[in-house]
Order: structure tokens, then sequence, then C-alpha cells
């Protein structure tokens, strides 16, 4: 097999930048870092979108999530979206100390959770979870209250409203569709 490397520049709307007989690759603008996007693709048996680190376009409170727009639009009807994640025990007001910019520049299991349910995905992948579950500190930022657990990750994202399948992903983790 031949790499096929394509270019796009990431948009607002979702756009689609690779298909193959039934099955297709859209990708929309996410914020993160400068040129950042997320992409879905939809098979047969389903869709996946992989928000990646995006965030929110606006970068701290006041905002009505963590979350990013961008994601949201493109992972309406989607049956698994696959995310970055940060534990809201993190957060600036929790004495953590993790810096307030970098926070703000995540999305946490809450906000993923609220969105997941907002689109009706059946499956919530939380990944690059910040901290890992276990870890006592995130660099030189302490955790309050502990390490964060597989269950603590979990139960955020259930109570941002989310009442399907949330994975708290290790290495090699897999969620499987079905065929429809």
């Amino acid at each position: 097999m031949r790499a096929n490397p394509r270019t796009f520049n990431p948009a607002n709307e979702p756009q689609i930048v690779w298909s193959s007989d039934d099955v297709k690759v859209s990708a929309i603008r996410s914020t993160h870092v400068p040129g950042h996007a997320s992409y879905r693709v939809d098979t047969p048996a389903g869709s996946v979108v992989i928000g990646g680190d995006a965030a929110n376009d606006t970068l701290a409170p006041p905002r009505p999530s963590s979350t990013s727009a961008q994601v949201e639009t493109l992972a309406k009807g989607a049956d698994i979206i696959v995310h970055s994640v940060i534990h809201p025990i993190m957060g600036p007001d929790k004495g953590s100390g993790f810096p307030a910019y970098a926070y703000y520049r995540q999305s946490t299991a809450s906000d993923l959770g609220a969105m997941a349910q907002r689109v009706g995905a059946k499956h919530l992948v939380l990944t690059h979870l910040v901290p890992p579950p276990g870890a006592p500190a995130q660099g030189i930022s302490k955790v309050p209250g502990g390490p964060p657990t597989e269950a603590s990750y979990r139960q955020a994202a259930l109570d941002g409203g989310f009442t399907g399948n949330v994975v708290v992903a290790t290495d090699l983790a897999s969620v499987r569709l079905r065929s429809k």
C-alpha cells in the first residue's frame, strides 16, 4: 500500500477529507493549537468521532462548557466519541495548583459526558487522561483528594448526564461496532 497524504484547511463546518467505497472521513477545525482538527469516520457499521485535545473556543470562563462546539457539530448522531480529558478535580478553584490556562485548554469529563448525551452517542471513550489514574500529581500540581481512579473519571462523565457506556481508555483499549 502506498501512502497518499492529503492536506486540507480545517474549517468551522465538517468537510470530507478522504473517502473510499462506503467509508468516509470528515474533519472540522477545533481549538487546541493552530491548525488543530477533529475527525469523524463513517462506516457501514457506524461512526466514530476523534475529538483529540479539542476545547472550547473561549479559553476561560464564563462559557457554557469546556467542550468544542465544532466537535459537537461533528459528533451529532455518532456512535462513539473518543476524546482527551481533564479531571474536574484539577480545576483552578480546587486547590491543585494546576495552571488555569492549561486547564481551560482541555475538556472536562463531566462536560464531555453532557456533550455525548446531547449528540446521542452510545459510547464515550476518554483518552489522554490528565492526570492519569493513580497519579498523585500532574507534573508539579498535586491532585486534591488523592489520585484519581478510572471509576472517578467514569463517574464524572456520568455526572455530566451521559447515560451511555463510558470507557476510560488504557493502551490498546477497543470498542466494537456491530454491523447495522
